[in-house]
């Protein structure tokens, strides 16, 4: 699954943020984008934080064969400081570790984990935080 392909995201324009630079996406500055105070609109930055949640639990499996099928739960946000300018995402497991997840999958087939995404701006201020909720399941389907 390409998260960048998903038509909302591509819709938004959300885009890989540069190698190396430690975030996973980012998101230009579009007028589009703007609120009733001429900041990134707090749906744009949910969008954003979502859709780097996803990026990073695939990323977490991309050396296992195991084929997930990932489905958001829950959410808990925090929006720190008004967008301005483009923003940038990272994200990090909450309280699991991969090796635990897989263990998880292989035995239920199932698992709910936690996944902390911040988004940044181009200064390097968190603007926003969150913790989404997944729930993982194991496709059974034959290929």
């Amino acid at each position: 699954m390409n998260v960048l392909e998903i038509p909302f995201n591509k819709f938004l324009g959300i885009d890989k943020a540069d190698p190396g630079s430690g975030f996973i996406f980012k998101l230009e500055p579009k007028s589009e984008y703007l609120n009733h105070l001429a900041t990134v609109h707090a749906g744009a930055l949910f969008a954003l934080a979502e859709a780097s949640s996803g990026e990073f639990l695939l990323r977490q499996f991309n050396d296992y064969e195991l084929a997930i099928i990932p489905v958001v739960r829950k959410v808990e946000v925090k929006y720190s400081k008004p967008a301005n300018g483009s923003v940038f995402s990272s994200a990090v497991l909450v309280d699991s570790t991969v090796p635990e997840i897989i263990d998880a999958l292989n035995t239920r087939k199932r698992t709910v984990i936690q996944v902390k995404v911040d988004l940044y701006s181009v200064s390097n201020e968190r603007l926003f935080t969150s913790v989404f909720d997944w729930f993982l399941t194991l496709n059974q389907e034959e290929p």
